[in-house]
């Protein structure tokens, strides 16, 4: 009896670890998700705006909040653009994505 006792112990305990894992696993894929569609407005808007700036996705994900770093990058006329995307119920890091991007549309000259 002791012997099952606590392999079901173990098997319970398995069970519990791996439900853990999976849950983190959806809350970490949507917000790379997230961190995307930021990445895509950002890109459609343009980066008027260079700083910091936050919000949250509202209906399209209640429990996420977004980060948007802007800062002018080496070479000119990119800026480096950082979004960082969290669960607010959980106390992990949450997921960025950094990107380069133009902060300005090229003029023909710039590009010959």
């Amino acid at each position: 009896m002791a012997i099952l006792a606590t392999a079901f112990a173990a098997v319970l305990r398995l069970y519990s670890d791996s439900m853990d894992m999976v849950i983190e696993s959806r809350i970490k894929t949507r917000a790379l998700e997230l961190a995307q569609y930021k990445m895509t407005d950002l890109e459609l808007a343009g980066l008027a705006n260079l700083g910091l700036q936050s919000g949250e996705f509202q209906d399209l994900a209640p429990d996420y909040q977004w980060e948007v770093s802007v800062e002018p990058a080496a070479i000119a006329p990119w800026s480096r653009v950082t979004v960082h995307v969290r669960n607010r119920n959980r106390k992990s890091g949450g997921v960025r994505l950094t990107a380069y991007m133009l902060s300005r549309p090229l003029k023909i000259e710039e590009i010959r």
